[in-house]
């Protein structure tokens, strides 16, 4: 799931929950509903119908139908969603401290002969350099990334953070790994 995916996922549950808890504060009749003549309508009944002993006098209360509340295909709790998602992003920042604290990301190292992986379009010669001394040198290692993986090393990248993605780095690395150069060409333009 990418984080645009996840977003409209997040969004999608602070929404049902904001609908929730309208329906459930509407239903309770909270204070705000009462007239300012403590609860008694103009023939001298209480709220509802009712006079100043709990009695109902015929006029029925209306209640409000049930709100639809809307779900995503058995989507989670949204407490358990959130305390998850938490959870995840504290540890993925522990680790990012971690390797960033090492010098060097925690990815698949490369192996064999380092490729030209200025043929990727968006890495020049500074950021081929930069991979690699963060021991980036393979389009198969790059093809082969995770959403993780691009997580780890995108914090080493300094000014060309978010590289990866926009530029489309893996798609590409995986056209040149396969060695499907006609297909690169088609998708990306001339090497």
């Amino acid at each position: 799931m990418d984080g645009q995916q996840l977003f409209f996922l997040i969004a999608a549950l602070v929404i049902a929950v904001m609908i929730l808890i309208w329906a459930l504060v509407g239903r309770s009749g909270g204070a705000g509903h009462h007239d300012a003549g403590h609860g008694h309508d103009d023939h001298g009944h209480g709220a509802h119908g009712q006079d100043g002993h709990g009695h109902d006098h015929g006029h029925a209360a209306v209640e409000a139908p049930p709100a639809i509340i809307p779900t995503i295909g058995g989507a989670p709790d949204p407490t358990v969603a959130a305390l998850s998602t938490a959870d995840v992003d504290a540890e993925i920042a522990a680790q990012a401290a971690e390797a960033q604290a090492s010098g060097k990301p925690r990815i698949a190292a490369a192996v064999g002969e380092p490729d030209d992986l200025r043929k990727i379009k968006g890495i020049g010669p500074k950021l081929n350099t930069l991979l690699g001394e963060l021991g980036v040198a393979r389009y198969d290692q790059i093809a082969a990334w995770t959403a993780a993986d691009v997580a780890e090393i995108d914090p080493y990248l300094g000014t060309f953070k978010g590289r990866i993605e926009r530029d489309g780095w893996i798609e590409q690395a995986g056209f040149l790994a396969r060695g499907d150069i006609a297909g690169f060409e088609a998708k990306f333009g001339k090497l």
